[in-house]
């Protein structure tokens, strides 16, 4: 099979189009055909580029997290799949066994791994997976779009289900022009929310308001807190969902939080240590609340709602031979919504 393979960390001249053996599915395991492949910051640039804290890989290695496709053989003691079936994959493989996967808060499993991390991931024409990541997807839904959904959906599925969000509930999104970001806000969206969404690029607001959201504004604005303030008749927001841990950040969404609402750290894509204001948070009663990834429930919960209509924006998509080109685009912050791989 054609594979972009990996034999060290470094730019994106590291990934080698080369024939790789085809893998066969072991015990719960399912084989699928890569239609279509998310190009993310963390796990596949990050990765590449040696940047990832949670990698441990062995070398040469396929990257490739979140996907979409078609079932091609099932393992052993696989239910519930067949060949054909039209697929969406999340890399988050979760043990099962342990205190939160138990208690299913499986977002805090100490020992999950990753495909396209810590096993051979879907920059490749087939791939193996562990069947409880492995989702059919909704006859409406493009392989494409469930490739741009497959983790992010149900990672935002996961945070409104744990924080208990209502309809009509406001909801402030950072880096709404992000693909995590994006995809978060349109959940909200769905879920019956107010959806305040920002940016701090004019271009990317621009876009954002042709998304139907209820406002966009600039976190650079020195009146941001006071936008914020007007729209929610001065009471807040609810929930706030920070991806971003950015110290430069973090006081602004502090400041839109409404009294009782939650912060939702759910990535780090700047990673530095935020200002916290402890006298601020009791006396306010508010929460903040750290959930790294999605739950199993989540996932036949996002892929459900998706069957009504949800869709993400695509800005690109590459052939997998240009997987190189693909890497430099998403580094460059050129995209607005997902970059996809098409194999």
């Amino acid at each position: 099979m054609k594979a972009a393979v990996i034999y060290e960390f470094g730019p994106p001249d590291v990934l080698k189009i080369e024939d790789a053996a085809p893998p066969k599915p072991t015990e719960g395991e399912v084989l699928v055909r890569v239609h279509a492949v998310r190009v993310g910051g963390l796990l596949d640039i990050g990765t590449r580029a040696g940047r990832n804290p949670f990698a441990q890989l062995a070398f040469p290695h396929i990257l490739g997290a979140d996907f979409a496709g078609d079932v091609v053989e099932e393992g052993e003691g696989v239910g519930g799949l067949k060949a054909g079936d039209r697929v969406a994959v999340s890399p988050f493989v979760a043990c099962g066994k342990c205190p939160a996967c138990r208690a299913g808060r499986d977002y805090g499993c100490p020992s999950a791994h990753l495909i396209g991390v810590h096993r051979p991931g879907s920059y490749a024409e087939l791939v193996s997976v562990p069947a409880k990541v492995v989702r059919r997807i909704p006859s409406a839904v493009s392989y494409e779009q469930a490739a741009a959904m497959a983790l992010s959906g149900p990672v935002a599925f996961t945070q409104f289900s744990v924080v208990g969000l209502k309809p009509g509930d406001w909801v402030l999104v950072t880096a709404a022009a992000s693909g995590l970001g994006l995809v978060t806000s349109l959940v909200a969206k769905a879920l019956g929310a107010r959806v305040i969404t920002t940016s701090r690029k004019d271009w990317k607001r621009e876009m954002l308001q042709k998304r139907g959201f209820d406002a966009v504004l600039d976190t650079d604005d020195e009146t941001f807190a006071n936008q914020v303030g007007e729209l929610t008749g001065g009471q807040g927001v609810a929930f706030a969902i920070d991806n971003t841990s950015s110290a430069t950040m973090f006081p602004k969404v502090s400041a839109a939080l409404g009294r009782l609402g939650v912060i939702v750290s759910s990535g780090a894509q700047v990673a530095e240590p935020v200002p916290l204001d402890l006298r601020s948070l009791y006396l306010k009663s508010q929460s903040i609340v750290g959930i790294r990834t999605h739950t199993q429930k989540a996932l036949d919960g996002f892929w459900q709602l998706a069957g009504n209509g949800l869709e993400t924006l695509v800005d690109r998509t590459f052939p997998l031979d240009d997987v190189g080109d693909a890497h430099r685009y998403v580094e460059a912050e050129k995209n607005f919504g997902r970059v996809l791989l098409k194999i």
